[in-house]
């Protein structure tokens, strides 16, 4: 009787050895999954009470490294001082990078200037809002009310009232008006 006892007694202990050790293993276990996924964003940025940045895109991915990821389509809206639209940016995607404070607008993008009726288009392009600029290195076409220019490498205030391209890839056509779309 008493070895029996003791027996159910090793076994008892053992097992609760053996679920402790269990329990110990399964809370190593990490997740490596987004520590946040938002739907239907509508954001404004502002300044001393004045809207600057007008942001909408359906679906942000907040890493743990708190980058943000934006799988669809981006869309934002530059305002003057006046709050009039002075530009709309428009891209399939894009990823904001926590460390650097900058996104990266990706796939189609558009910058229209609406003051100058100037439309910029790229495949991707960066955006610093610490430096209020904008930049690629990518191939870029220009077009205004009477030139288009096509270049690679672009740099820009963030509302697209001042830009420069880098190189220039062929000449420069000039009509009396193109079509604004």
């Amino acid at each position: 009787m008493l070895s029996r006892l003791r027996f159910l007694l090793l076994v008892v202990i053992s097992l609760l050895i053996w679920s402790c050790q269990k329990e110990q293993a399964e809370d190593k276990r990490v997740y490596r999954g987004p520590k946040s996924e938002l739907l239907g964003i509508d954001m404004v940025y502002s300044d001393s009470g004045r809207t600057v940045v007008h942001m909408i895109t359906d679906h942000q991915i907040t890493s743990p490294t708190e980058d943000r990821i934006y799988p669809k389509e981006m869309k934002l809206w530059f305002y003057d001082k006046l709050g009039n639209v002075s530009s709309q940016i428009r891209g399939d995607s894009a990823h904001f990078f926590r460390t650097d404070n900058s996104y990266k607008l990706m796939g189609h993008v558009v910058i229209n200037n609406v003051l100058k009726g100037e439309v910029m288009k790229t495949d991707e392009f960066t955006w610093l809002p610490d430096e209020k600029r904008i930049f690629t290195t990518k191939p870029v076409s220009i077009k205004t009310r009477t030139d288009i220019v096509h270049g690679v490498g672009f740099d820009a205030a963030q509302d697209f009232s001042t830009y420069s391209l880098r190189r220039v890839s062929n000449s420069v056509l000039t009509v009396d008006e193109l079509p604004t779309n």
